[in-house]
């Protein structure tokens, strides 16, 4: 029923937007073939700048869409244009060819290409904005085309992403508690909470020393990241029977939580591509205004030590083009308390506010930074 209402929305916002003439157009993609898409343009003051919405590989298009409507009827309001375009089909679970975030950065390249060839568009300051995942791959495509006027990331992931599995997986300091709010713990332990919960002491993971457990995520990390795992339940035996003299607590729980990690981080989320993701080389080339804003109670992105990297990436290349931002907010760009009765489904509408305002001052550094021509 969700994705139902989802569709419906996404529809409604797509064909009649309040503030826009809706241009369907066709982009060339780099395979030869021709993906559909729509600029939205504002119908009264035209700013000729044009916001390329970035696909996420594990969203419908029709969710993004949703998920930033406020943000586009903001954005039209002020004069300037967007562009969404059809997403590439959602592989299953058992696909050998799945899509990677580096795809989704080759098809918004095309997209901005294309874009640069229609005689309508070609003089329109444009750029990139992407949420996440979809953050990176925004990165990717301004790093590959020429002179975009502006990338914005939004709670994205700057660290290589091993690095960064890593340091979710045992940074914290209790991860009886605070586990519920990071993947290990939602992939692992979270379908098992009333049993396993006691099994995982402050510091401490099925009871082995703290080096022992920081080296065996490592070490199940880098077999991902080189496609060493094979048949997963196998692996996690094989873990547990190297670290069985350690393994102090909930012995019947090691190998089906190790397993299901696995079959999720692999599977279901398709994290073994992101493994190999490391933003610094495309930083490099990136030349255009930044906005970068980070969530302090971002969980799946770490805050703190990520956007520290992204300023010191930023100081290494001698860019001052930039703007850091840390809001009060979670990875769904909403307040702490709003985020859990959302993730748990919880009745009633969902308080927006937050992503709003949020949203209302990325309109306000587009404006204040993007040089646009007025009509």
């Amino acid at each position: 029923m969700r994705h139902i209402i989802l569709s419906l929305l996404a529809l409604l916002f797509y064909s009649c937007p309040a503030f826009s003439d809706s241009i369907p157009c066709q982009f060339q993609m780099r395979d030869g073939s021709l993906r559909c898409g729509k600029v939205l343009s504002p119908e009264k003051l035209n700013k000729k700048a044009l916001v390329i919405f970035v696909n996420h590989r594990q969203k419908k298009v029709e969710e993004a869409r949703c998920d930033y409507s406020y943000l586009v009827d903001k954005l039209l309001a002020d004069g300037i244009s967007c562009c969404f375009y059809d997403n590439r089909a959602l592989h299953s679970e058992d696909s050998t060819s799945l899509t990677t975030l580096f795809d989704m950065a080759d098809d918004a390249a095309d997209v901005y290409n294309s874009l640069k060839k229609n005689k309508v568009f070609k003089k329109y300051k444009m750029g990139f904005i992407g949420t996440s995942e979809s953050g990176a791959s925004a990165l990717i495509s301004a790093s590959a085309v020429s002179k975009p006027s502006f990338l914005i990331q939004l709670v994205t992931n700057v660290k290589p992403q091993d690095q960064k599995d890593h340091q979710i997986d045992i940074l914290y300091e209790n991860p009886k508690w605070t586990g519920l709010f990071t993947d290990w713990f939602t992939a692992m332990a979270l379908p098992f909470f009333k049993d396993v919960a006691r099994y995982i002491p402050p510091n401490v993971g099925f009871g082995l020393q703290y080096h022992e457990y920081s080296a065996m995520f490592q070490m199940m990390i880098d077999d991902m990241k080189h496609s060493r795992i094979g048949d997963k339940e196998d692996y996690a035996k094989r873990l547990y029977n190297k670290y069985e003299g350690s393994i102090k607590n909930g012995k019947e729980y090691f190998v089906p939580l190790i397993t299901r990690f696995l079959k999720k981080q692999m599977e279901e989320d398709y994290m073994a591509p992101r493994m190999w993701y490391n933003a610094k080389p495309y930083y490099k080339k990136v030349k255009c205004p930044i906005l970068f804003l980070s969530g302090h109670h971002d969980y799946n992105v770490l805050c703190s030590t990520n956007i520290v990297e992204f300023e010191k990436t930023m100081h290494e290349n001698g860019n001052k083009n930039y703007t850091s931002v840390i809001v009060d907010a979670t990875h769904n760009l909403m307040k702490l308390s709003v985020e859990r009765h959302f993730m748990h489904g919880g009745d009633g509408p969902i308080d927006e506010s937050k992503r709003h305002q949020i949203m209302d001052t990325i309109g306000e550094w587009l404006n204040s930074n993007v040089k646009c021509r007025k009509d």
